[in-house]
């Protein structure tokens, strides 16, 4: 299988390897230098979902560690990692999609919480988007369903 190499600005994610199963991904991302030398502090891992399929909401593969990994300047960046390998990096904004991702919130749910926590509007269709991108990168569970008519023109 092809190793695959893309940006999304959806929420502040990028992603730094794409491939069919997470248990594949081998090559080491532009991020491992900066994994090795930054102090990480694991924000929490991705929990086992046992009926993905029949979840109201998008649900993470389980076994993904969110890390924050501070800089020389003290700022976090938050990476998403599975064993030893960085699969995408996210703002705050992505820290509490990905917190919210266990099955039980759905787009609109995760949309309103998001809108509070930050402080301004957030589109359900935008956070449709940021699991949408996971999912074809193969780091969802399960399939998110958008109708047309949720996405704005």
């Amino acid at each position: 299988m092809e190793r695959r190499e893309f940006v999304k600005n959806t929420f502040g994610l990028v992603l730094l390897a794409a491939s069919a199963g997470l248990g594949i991904l081998g090559a080491e991302s532009a991020l491992a230098a900066d994994v090795v030398s930054a102090e990480s502090k694991i924000l929490f891992t991705t929990p086992a979902v046992k009926d993905a399929e029949a979840a109201e909401g998008p649900v993470i593969q389980s076994g993904i560690e969110l890390v924050a990994l501070a800089n020389e300047k003290g700022a976090n960046t938050f990476v998403g990692r599975y064993r030893a390998t960085e699969l995408f990096t996210v703002d705050k904004m992505g820290v509490l999609l990905i917190s919210l991702a266990d099955g039980t919130h759905t787009l609109e749910d995760m949309a309103q919480k998001m809108s509070k926590e930050f402080g301004q509007a957030v589109n359900p269709a935008d956070v449709a988007m940021f699991f949408i991108t996971l999912g074809q990168a193969g780091y969802l569970q399960n399939k998110v369903l958008v109708n047309l008519y949720e996405i704005p023109a």
